[in-house]
């Protein structure tokens, strides 16, 4: 990847001199933005762009350029490529439209270009693209109009697989004091995907902070993986959502976990923070332009006591703590003469009318042990005191550093002010105080990531590549004993009980098992008993039993032992489309489709991410113990999680797995499999 963001020469394709020619931008942006490579243009209508030749071909240079960027029409790609692959390139951007985004059709003509690519050993980004930019040397290839004046260099980088997000983000950033390292589009991902640019950026010393925009992911546990090892936070606005499809919505446990939700909860688990819309990201590139948070405290200094107010209550929303100033912070506000309105925190500074003493406060808020960040509101009069704010935001973005803590200053100006005020420093600012605190929470999060547990992901088989032979065929149910015979394998407690095909059967097997029973149909056909009158519970005696089948008219049946009350949860996994087996945790029996309270979790987990499910439940209480009731036997339920982590990783074969209801008795006495569906690969 490293030829893409440092070459040391460059032939541009698709040149001409004509105004509206995209190519010839291309040129110009490098010469706009000082490029110290050589670079070439290369078009079949002659001319110079920018003081340098439009040559015909390659072969008008002696030397091999490093890196070839192509924006021609698409059927013209190939030749093109044919003519690289022979000079010697072996590194190309085809920012060129027109493959299969355009239509199905044009899917050979990609087929023809990975081919080209095998041959002579390319690294493709692209097509349909808009290149790449690095700042620091220059490099600047998108085919619109970029100027340095306003494209400030930074630490934040992108992975977008859209142009124009990728152009809003170098427009957004230059007006949000959010400098740039290095972006790269990815269009239609045909060779190079965002996984094998995520792990170059991830390990760039100028990168701090990386954003990425997707509609799909290439393979989402190498996603994960990378994203886990990294040091540096990741920013991810992923478009392109879905509910879970009709196959699967058959199942209690997978219809709530739809794609979307396997998704969320995947980015959680590898310590990526999604974001919901484009200026959130923008905003998480702000908050981690400053120094991480590294405790829960905040400092809430307004000017206005209903800034105060809002403030306190979006910190108490977002979990933090009002941190408690030292009698010395207050003893030295005194000496100052500095007259707060009243001590306390949100420390209200509408009587300090001396707007330079702003600066001696921020000091020492910053530093007081107890303060582990700063959000302050600068209220002001932007006629006559605006010099000074502007000296204050220098002076934040001067000791921000030097404490290690993150200042998060929301401040709001008429029009004219708010560009002079932007540009007093290179310096984040919000508009909102909830916005600001919730990316303060997001700063929170980052640092509090366990890094120390991050598992490996990509080692487990995962679907469209290496999902088992004969996954395009409809998926066939596993009969009820044959799927307790599976769960019994992973040491999974599922109920004593037996599968009968007659009367005398049943009898012989109750008397066995001993009353009271429950009875239900053995069919795999019939997912839902409770809806279909399949399922009898507390059968005393041989008589009731008898009735009971006699109404049922199931050709086969599963007598079961009637296990003591507790609380029931559901257990179940899935093959992911795009993140191989997942496994859900859920609470409610026959309601959880409609209680939707869930705990999911990409495979593998241990004990520790298992107890993590249970206390992530929002009824997680009732497990614990409420209103008089024993605590549920939650050590003996993270052990059911575990072992069914094993048997989905073990058997990519199962489709869908529902283990409805798991029984979680008293604490001590385990829990007990009462149903179980499952659905395999044929």
């Amino acid at each position: 990847m490293r030829t893409f963001f440092y070459p040391e020469s460059i032939a541009v394709f698709g040149v001409s001199d004509a105004p509206k020619n995209l190519a010839r931008t291309i040129i110009e942006n490098l010469q706009r933005f000082g490029f110290g490579g050589a670079f070439f243009a290369i078009g079949t209508s002659g001319g110079t762009i920018a003081g340098k030749p439009v040559l015909n071909s390659l072969d008008e240079l002696e030397e091999t350029p490093e890196l070839a960027v192509l924006l021609v029409p698409a059927l013209h790609i190939p030749s093109i490529l044919e003519a690289c692959g022979k000079k010697g390139i072996r590194s190309v951007i085809i920012e060129s439209g027109g493959f299969s985004e355009l239509t199905e059709k044009r899917s050979s003509l990609e087929e023809e270009v990975k081919e080209i690519a095998a041959r002579y050993g390319m690294k493709i980004v692209g097509p349909n693209c808009f290149g790449a930019i690095n700042l620091e040397i220059g490099l600047v290839l998108p085919f619109f109009i970029l100027n340095p004046q306003y494209m400030r260099p930074g630490s934040v980088s992108l992975i977008s697989q859209s142009g124009g997000i990728f152009y809003d983000t170098c427009m957004l950033c230059s007006v949000e004091n959010v400098g740039l390292r290095k972006l790269v589009s990815i269009g239609n991902k045909l060779i190079t995907n965002e996984n094998d640019v995520l792990e170059y950026i991830s390990g760039d010393p100028d990168t701090r902070v990386i954003g990425l925009y997707l509609e799909n992911f290439s393979n989402g546990r190498r996603f994960m993986d990378i994203a886990a090892q990294s040091d540096k936070p990741i920013v991810l606005l992923k478009a392109n959502r879905s509910l879970a499809s009709q196959e699967i919505a058959r199942f209690h446990t997978t219809a709530i976990a739809g794609d979307d939700d396997i998704a969320g909860a995947a980015m959680r688990q590898a310590g990526i923070h999604r974001v919901q819309s484009f200026q959130e990201m923008v905003d998480c590139f702000k908050i981690f332009s400053l120094p991480l948070l590294k405790g829960p405290r905040l400092a809430l200094i307004s000017r206005s006591g209903g800034h105060g107010v809002v403030s306190a209550d979006a910190a108490y929303h977002y979990g933090f703590e009002l941190a408690r100033f030292s009698e010395g912070f207050f003893h030295t506000v005194r000496e100052k003469k500095l007259n707060v309105i009243e001590a306390t925190n949100p420390l209200d500074i509408g009587d300090v009318y001396d707007l330079d003493e702003y600066k001696a406060i921020l000091d020492m808020a910053l530093q007081e042990r107890g303060v582990d960040g700063v959000l302050f509101v600068v209220t002001y009069s932007s006629e006559s005191d605006g010099k000074k704010i502007r000296r204050f935001i220098e002076h934040a973005a001067q000791i921000t550093p030097i404490h290690d803590k993150p200042v998060a200053i929301c401040i709001a100006t008429n029009k004219g002010e708010w560009f002079a005020v932007k540009e007093a420093a290179d310096f984040p600012l919000f508009t909102d105080v909830d916005t600001a605190i919730r990316m303060l929470k997001m700063s929170y999060e980052d640092y509090r990531f366990p890094g120390h547990r991050r598992k490996t992901y990509y080692g487990v088989q995962a679907p469209e590549k290496n999902i088992p032979s004969g996954h395009n065929e409809p998926p066939v149910m596993v009969r009820p004993d044959e799927a307790f015979g599976l769960l019994e394998t992973y040491g999974l407690p599922v109920a004593h009980h037996a599968v009968v095909a007659s009367l005398d059967e049943a009898l012989k097997a109750a008397d066995r098992i001993g009353y009271p029973v429950a009875v239900k149909t053995a069919s795999p056909e019939v997912l839902h008993k409770s809806d279909t009158g399949g399922v009898k519970l507390n059968i005393s005696g041989p008589q009731e039993l008898e009735e009971t089948l006699k109404h049922m008219k199931a050709r086969i049946c599963m007598i079961q032992k009637m296990v003591s009350p507790g609380v029931e949860v559901i257990v179940g996994g899935r093959q992911d489309r795009e993140f191989g087996p997942v496994i859900v945790l859920g609470l409610g029996g026959i309601f959880v489709e409609i209680m939707k309270d869930m705990a999911i979790r990409v495979l593998p987990i241990d004990d520790e991410i298992a107890g993590e499910m249970v206390d992530e439940l929002k009824g997680s209480a009732i497990l614990r113990g409420v209103r008089g009731r024993f605590p549920a036997d939650i050590g003996a339920l993270k052990t059911v999680l575990v072992n069914t982590s094993k048997l989905l990783i073990e058997h990519p074969e199962i489709k869908n797995l529902d283990i409805n209801p798991v029984i979680v008795l008293e604490e001590g006495l385990g829990c007990v499999i009462v149903d179980a569906k499952i659905e395999r690969s044929t």
